[in-house]
């Protein structure tokens, strides 16, 4: 993508020079100079000056929601100060305007800011008690290992170190159900918008080479931790609402797979937890098992960056393009690529080495099936969690890759049977426990006439689903919602129900996901 930075004729007025950033639809300006191609519209190209008239035209667009315009930094700091900038010491991510978050791309004073604001967030989910927490959790890991061979030095001190890893990971993962989950479907709707936009404005940012600082994207993971905490529904049915917006095929794919990658991250490491504790004389080698499947915050933060980044290659090349696009044959080489490009852009922002390894290895398999280099030798921590997800959600959304996406209860059965040596069997079922056999999302018609989606596991039963029914068997809306748990109620699953299915028989069934 060509690099379009204007400024005035003033050149001695660094305030004057106008930069990329992407908008609400809503939130353009007159004077704002279009910075990418309007679908279907050919009179809407970059360069083009933004007047009241093109403004309200592209308002009236159904299918555009953000638009990528250049700026001028002295209009995006007084709109940002405006806005209430953020300077309180106790000031949380949620609290952070989108226009905030956009300028922290370029000022070390917002980045600055916002990195308060991330570790505010954290400290305030772990709560007072983190401290004696993380300790119990030491001294029980402690009685579990074998210790006789640890010896002392700078061995002894390692160990130590792991073992405090460990656990103020799985304190943090603990913490997260104190967290009181947002339901209201318009804060969601908001927090999606929000994320949305400054995600399509760090991508363009990235390939312009123009990101100087990073905390406003790992904010965007923060943000998802503290609106959603332990509940697995809010993390994946806010994403999938997000997949109407199919003009931005990149940005929404990104966020659905970040979103689910935390909430395995999350079940991989109570698993973990609980595949140690309560035992005894344990080899000390199993902590470097047990560290790679454990994730605190911070490792959460970097697998979302990861995810969030994995494919900025292909927007490079393609733009903005949608769920229906379909690449030209020509363009094939491009796209095998963007692996390798997109972890390219995450090594020139000098992100950690395993972020790096997990774009580039986000279509490796552990069959050595995949590419671009087709091995299954020493992948990140996180591209185990990423390649599955990055599969499963390929299955089931459509997209420029799957015309015909299968429902979730379909995926993950096919991935079970044909798929499953491509992938750590550990994760699959943190996936599976965490979203049931009919993972989080799915439509099924019960055998009570009704239609419903899965909004999680039965506490009696992980196997099996907690499901919504919203419709009746005609696809009309139900006059009272009603909750059904498959491991107790005398209802089962009488079929599976597609998303083209249900685009043709209830087009606006995303909005059903909360209330």
């Amino acid at each position: 993508m060509e690099d379009r930075v204007y400024s005035s004729k003033d050149n001695n007025d660094n305030l004057e020079i106008k930069v990329p950033i992407t908008v609400s639809k809503f939130d353009l300006r007159e004077g704002d100079i279009l910075d990418q191609n309007i679908l279907y519209y050919d009179n809407l190209k970059p360069g083009i000056s933004l007047t009241k008239g093109i403004i309200n035209a592209i308002q009236n667009i159904k299918e555009v929601v953000n638009v990528r315009v250049l700026r001028s930094k002295k209009l995006i700091i007084e709109e940002s100060t405006n806005s209430g900038a953020i300077s309180e010491k106790d000031q949380t991510v949620q609290n952070i305007s989108q226009m905030d978050l956009k300028f922290g791309f370029f000022s070390q004073e917002y980045d600055k800011k916002i990195a308060e604001a991330i570790k505010n967030t954290f400290d305030s989910i772990r709560g007072k008690d983190y401290q004696e927490a993380t300790e119990k959790m030491t001294s029980k890991i402690y009685e579990s290992i074998d210790t006789s061979n640890i010896g002392e030095g700078v061995k002894k001190v390692e160990f130590q170190k792991t073992i405090y890893k460990i656990s103020s990971s799985i304190a943090d993962v603990f913490s997260m159900s104190k967290v009181e989950p947002i339901t209201s479907k318009s804060k969601i709707k908001a927090l999606n918008m929000s994320n949305n936009s400054v995600t399509s404005n760090f991508l363009d940012l990235i390939i312009l080479d123009k990101v100087s600082f990073i905390n406003s994207a790992r904010s965007i993971i923060a943000s998802m931790i503290n609106s959603f905490g332990d509940d697995n529904k809010g993390f994946v049915l806010s994403s999938m609402m997000m997949m109407v917006n199919e003009s931005d095929y990149v940005v929404s794919h990104s966020l659905l797979i970040t979103s689910i990658s935390i909430v395995i991250a999350k079940e991989l490491t109570k698993l973990t937890y609980e595949k140690i504790s309560n035992k005894s004389n344990l080899d000390p080698s199993i902590l470097k098992i047990v560290s790679m499947k454990t994730y605190g915050f911070d490792d959460m933060v970097s697998l979302g960056l990861a995810a969030l980044m994995h494919d900025v290659g292909l927007r490079k090349h393609f733009g903005v393009f949608s769920c229906e696009f379909e690449f030209p044959k020509i363009s094939m080489s491009k796209v095998e690529l963007h692996s390798s490009e997109s972890a390219y852009f995450a090594q020139k922002l000098n992100l950690d080495i395993n972020i790096q390894r997990a774009i580039y290895e986000h279509h490796e398999y552990l069959d050595s099936t995949g590419y671009p280099k087709g091995t299954n030798k020493y992948l990140s921590r996180y591209s185990y969690i990423l390649s599955f997800v990055e599969r499963f959600v390929d299955l089931i959304i459509k997209s420029p890759f799957n015309s015909n996406p299968l429902p979730p209860p379909l995926a993950i059965n096919y991935i079970l049977k044909k798929e499953i040596s491509r992938f750590d069997k550990d994760v699959i079922f943190a996936f599976i426990r965490a979203t049931s056999s009919y993972p989080i999302g799915s439509w099924i018609a019960l055998t009570n006439n009704k239609i419903g989606f899965v909004i999680g596991s039965s506490s009696i039963d992980t196997s099996k689903p907690i499901v919504k029914a919203v419709l009746d068997s005609t696809f009309k809306l139900l006059p009272e919602f009603e909750l059904v748990d498959l491991s107790q109620d005398d209802v089962k699953v009488s079929r599976i129900i597609s998303v083209l299915e249900l685009m043709e028989k209830y087009p606006n069934f995303r909005d059903l996901y909360f209330d």
